[in-house]
Formats: structure tokens, sequence, C-alpha cells
């Protein structure tokens, strides 16, 4: 729904000139920039592109025992 009223938003008023849809799109663009700031994003760790047959094993680093074998 709001793409929708983004997409009307910008060609009724940025594009046409009105300046009710101009300020609508305005208000739009403003939250999703503000959302985008301040939304929390994963760090990525690490990158691997796994082959078939590769197998990935993930555990926490309190974990103790044996170290998984390679291969």
């Amino acid at each position: 729904m709001l793409g929708y009223l983004r997409r009307r938003a910008q060609l009724k008023g940025v594009v046409g000139g009105s300046r009710g849809w101009t300020v609508l799109w305005a208000v739009l663009m403003g939250g999703r920039i503000l959302r985008r700031l301040t939304s929390d994003k994963p760090d990525v760790v690490y990158t691997h592109e796994l082959r078939p047959g590769d197998a990935l094993v993930i555990r926490s680093e309190k974990t103790t025992g044996p170290e998984p074998s390679q291969g």
C-alpha cells in the first residue's frame, strides 16, 4: 500500500506539480530513509560458498569439546 502511494505521489506531485501529493511523497520518503538509518542490520562475520558434499558446523565460542575434522 505504501509503495503504491509513494509511486502515485511521485507521479502526481513531483512530476505532475501537485503540492499536496509532493508533500505526501516527501513524508513517505522521509519515513523510508529514517527507517533505513535506524534499522539494526546484522554484521556479516563470515561468508563461504558451499559445494555439494560440504558441511557447515555452527557452534558458540563457549562450547568445549573436540574440533570438527576437516575433510
